[in-house]
């Protein structure tokens, strides 16, 4: 009896580590262009001081990149993303629309709580005095709670369960993009600093690839893939 259970485990966790190599197999390039981005940004902020990499992005500004990233900012807001997990669950996959929901919701507690926890000022409050620091007047500017990046978070969770769950895999990198316009966005906006997006991004990845494990852990089935209907290109 104890040789079949100890059998029966066996099989199991090798079953799972096929199905967690599937799937970081089948979504190589997005893991790629994430590690690419984790360290151009870790190498980018950690070789000059805070302030000084905030002031090198939010100091080159337009007017039309005022409006650009007022837009694709959005990307991160939850209710876009959750717009986006409601128009999944109703229209293509359940399986899909629930996996949004459920990263932006997880990584967005976490992202609270560490708020909470470090309650680290923002630009606009401790350089609302530097005559080089952009803002701009349509947008509030908030002060406190920087750590982590909320939106870059939600936009990060939001692109590696499209990376994921979706068929086609140029829908995970049109996320990516996006996601990384997203990050920037917050600080050319002046609403965090670099540090704020960098562990902003690692939380909403790191949280979807831990769903992502614990589905494959607790699904008797293997992955399955979201196939979006034939007419869904980009």
């Amino acid at each position: 009896m104890e040789s079949l259970i100890l059998t029966q485990q066996i099989i199991f966790k090798v079953n799972l580590m096929n199905r967690i190599q599937k799937l970081f197999s089948e979504n190589r390039g997005f893991i790629v262009c994430f590690l690419a981005w984790y360290f151009i940004l870790s190498g980018y902020i950690f070789s000059r001081p805070d302030i000084q990499a905030f002031q090198l992005t939010n100091s080159n500004h337009s007017l039309f990149f005022d409006y650009f990233f007022t837009v694709i900012t959005q990307f991160g807001d939850g209710l876009f993303v959750m717009t986006v997990a409601l128009v999944c669950f109703l229209v293509w996959s359940r399986r899909l629309g629930v996996a949004i929901a459920v990263t932006y919701i997880g990584s967005g507690l976490i992202c609270s709580l560490l708020k909470k926890t470090f309650q680290a000022y923002r630009p606009g409050y401790l350089l609302q005095d530097d005559p080089t620091f952009h803002a701009l007047s349509w947008m509030p500017m908030a002060h406190h709670n920087a750590f982590p990046s909320g939106h870059t978070t939600s936009a990060f969770a939001l692109a590696a369960t499209l990376a994921f769950f979706a068929k086609n895999k140029k829908i995970g990198l049109l996320a990516f993009v996006l996601a990384c316009l997203t990050g920037y966005s917050r600080v050319y906006l002046g609403q965090h600093f670099w540090d704020d997006v960098w562990f902003g991004s690692m939380l909403g990845m790191g949280f979807t690839c831990l769903y992502a494990v614990l589905l494959a852990y607790y699904t008797d089935n293997k992955f399955t893939v979201i196939q979006f209907p034939n007419n869904f290109r980009i």
